[in-house]
């Protein structure tokens, strides 16, 4: 028995994977909030509100990271770091880091964001002031940023030769604007959160013309309807549809008063 002992005492222990070792490395660190690679702390768990919930939130610091996002790993400084930030979510407010955390993928910096970006930066390292961002799909915006985020005055012009002309909040279309559609259409008016909302004119490739009120992109509201016959429609409109009372002016000037539902005439009319 003593000789067994000594044999089995002499055996080397069996040598780990390497492999094993550094993806239970990379977990680690990501369930601690760091960067997987090169062990940057990139979140941060805190207390909230009256229930002092837990909430895991993004950090910033200047020069290496920016919500969340290690900028060494981002500009490719460790070739083995080349990791796919920009599909990180937004953190929730369980106890848990994003999914895709967890779970990153390896590929160049340059097919991480499919960005490229010229211009100034605040301290955080976010764009910040004039710039032009130009995205892989050659998708064009020249303009202010706020924070990291389109906002200000700024010119986004698409691959498909259309183009948006005005101001932006939260990388948006908000505000004042001109859109030139692929179509032809060209709409000047105002826009909320991306889409038209407000008053607006729209110029149809066609030669009809609307203008008045837009609600959820589409023409809602009271408005006029300027057809390329010479025909005109004066009334309200409900998801881009005449919807309500109205009144249809023809060529010879005389003059047509309806109720619409859905485009479609309801009812007896009068007409002089």
């Amino acid at each position: 028995m003593t000789t067994i002992n000594a044999t089995l005492a002499h055996i080397p222990p069996p040598i780990p994977n390497l492999s094993d070792v550094a993806a239970e490395l990379r977990a680690d660190r990501v369930t601690d909030g760091r960067c997987p690679h090169c062990a940057t702390q990139l979140y941060e768990t805190v207390r909230k509100g009256i229930l002092r919930k837990k909430k895991t939130q993004p950090l910033s610091i200047a020069g290496h990271v920016v919500r969340g996002q290690c900028v060494r790993c981002l500009n490719g400084d460790d070739d083995a770091a080349a990791v796919a930030l920009a599909a990180i979510a937004e953190p929730t407010a369980g106890d848990s880091l994003p999914a895709a955390m967890a779970t990153p993928i390896l590929s160049s910096p340059v097919m991480q964001l499919d960005t490229q970006y010229i211009g100034n930066f605040n301290n955080y390292g976010e764009r910040h002031g004039e710039g032009e961002l130009v995205w892989s799909n050659e998708d064009r915006y020249k303009g202010t940023f706020w924070n990291g985020v389109r906002e200000g005055e700024g010119t986004l012009n698409f691959a498909d030769g259309s183009e948006y002309v005005g101001n932006w909040k939260d990388n948006k279309m908000h505000g004042q604007g001109t859109r030139r559609f692929p179509n032809g259409n060209v709409y000047t008016g105002n826009y909320r959160e991306g889409k038209r909302s407000g008053n607006g004119r729209c110029y149809y490739a066609n030669g009809d013309m609307y203008v008045g009120e837009w609600g959820n992109d589409q023409m809602s509201g009271f408005g006029r309807y300027y057809y390329n016959n010479g025909q005109c429609f004066e009334g309200f409109f409900w998801e881009g549809k005449r919807s309500g009372m109205g009144k249809y002016q023809l060529t010879d000037g005389r003059v047509d008063i309806y109720r619409y539902e859905s485009d479609s005439r309801i009812g007896e009319g009068v007409r002089w």
